[in-house]
């Protein structure tokens, strides 16, 4: 009888371990596996945990008709104190765009943006960045994601065999010890592709390419220009130049689809007729993008261009002379109202070479603008301080 009594009792303390292991699993922390591609992942948990783990859903501002924006760097963006100056800048200005840096010279981008590579080293998460940009987009900012595209040291030294080179085949670096990508490769298209999609996915509601060229300074004579195989060997470097860069913007507008693109251009690219041996053509960027903004800063056009003793100290005249040029140019293909669209331009908001901007030469930049029909613009200060009085709210 004892007999009986004990085993009866082992039975049940043995279903009783059995039962609550299973309660257990149900309810702890799922193991680990691999997908085929080596990402790690975890097996769907139960609803009501799914539910509370769900990620935001990501929404996205339609660019505005007029865009009015100012550019911030990556650690302006990520510093506390930075927030509140733009903050108040929204409050009391007419800005309803920011331009962000994603990935600038270095290469290095400072945020999880939800894609594997060695060069993100990131300082926030990528549930921290969503809310970041949810709480402009809260605010109806549009942000825009800048991204340097051939000037890049750490995808160079990542993948060696994308650098621009010299002519003996080692990388080429620019007077400032920049490395730079090759605009041939199939591979660093599809590197910024990947990247703009990913930013994209992260909340940003534009994709800004900026160096997207040959370099301009530096030992020139060393760089050993590379092409598209697809290019006529009779073509003229020139052409060379041009239709290599027209592929790598084509392929590029093809991966992103519908989502919106800009690029950044040299100021002279609107008046010059060839590409400044740089490969930028205004004609080869307008069927690929959706805006151009052009850098027609003053301080960026030599004396006596255009029969204009100073650029430097003739703002209006600058903007205005070389914004006409461009605008010209594109209503031949396209017609005014689209030239009129697609130009956005970069306006200097900065001090250089001993001539001080104030808010009357920042405004006389726009004023330009205006009076050739273009009301979108965005302001570049590399350090972040905007000007007072340019673009106040009037109430």
């Amino acid at each position: 009888m004892k007999s009986v009594k004990i085993l009866l009792i082992i039975i049940i303390l043995f279903l009783l371990f059995a039962g609550a292991k299973v309660i257990s699993s149900k309810y702890t922390t799922p193991e680990k596996h691999t997908d085929i591609k080596g990402l790690t992942f975890q097996p769907e948990r139960s609803e009501v945990v799914a539910e509370v783990m769900e990620e935001p859903k990501i929404t996205h501002i339609k660019t505005p008709d007029e865009v009015r924006g100012i550019y911030v760097t990556a650690n302006s963006f990520l510093h506390r104190p930075f927030k509140a100056i733009l903050d108040n800048l929204i409050e009391t200005t007419t800005i309803n765009t920011i331009v962000v840096d994603i990935k600038d010279a270095p290469g290095i981008i400072d945020y999880d943006i939800g894609f594997d590579t060695p060069c993100v080293k990131a300082r926030i998460s990528n549930e921290e960045l969503r809310a970041k940009i949810d709480y402009y987009h809260q605010k109806n900012i549009y942000v825009i994601a800048r991204i340097a595209v051939m000037r890049d040291a750490c995808f160079v030294k990542n993948n060696p065999e994308l650098a621009s080179i010299k002519n003996n085949g080692t990388p080429w670096r620019d007077r400032g010890g920049h490395y730079w990508l090759s605009p041939h490769e199939l591979k660093t298209a599809q590197y910024i592709v990947d990247i703009s999609k990913a930013v994209y996915a992260s909340g940003f509601d534009e994709i800004q390419l900026d160096y997207i060229r040959y370099p301009s300074d530096g030992q020139m004579s060393l760089l050993k220009y590379e092409f598209s195989s697809t290019i006529n060997s009779s073509s003229t470097n020139e052409q060379k130049r041009r239709e290599t860069l027209k592929n790598f913007v084509a392929y590029v507008r093809e991966g992103l689809g519908d989502i919106p693109l800009s690029a950044d251009l040299f100021g002279l690219v609107l008046p010059s007729k060839d590409d400044l041996g740089i490969g930028q053509h205004i004609d080869d960027f307008i069927p690929y993008t959706d805006y151009i903004s052009p850098m027609i800063y003053p301080s960026h056009f030599h004396k006596n261009w255009n029969n204009l003793k100073n650029t430097h100290t003739m703002p209006y005249e600058t903007i205005y002379q070389s914004t006409k040029m461009g605008l010209d140019r594109i209503s031949k293909n396209y017609g005014t109202s689209t030239a009129i669209k697609v130009m956005r331009p970069w306006l200097q908001d900065f001090s250089i070479f001993g001539v001080v901007y104030n808010a009357p030469e920042v405004k006389a930049q726009i004023k330009a603008l205006e009076d050739l029909g273009v009301k979108s613009y965005i302001l570049w200060n590399a350090s972040n301080r905007y000007t007072k009085g340019v673009m106040d709210r009037v109430e």
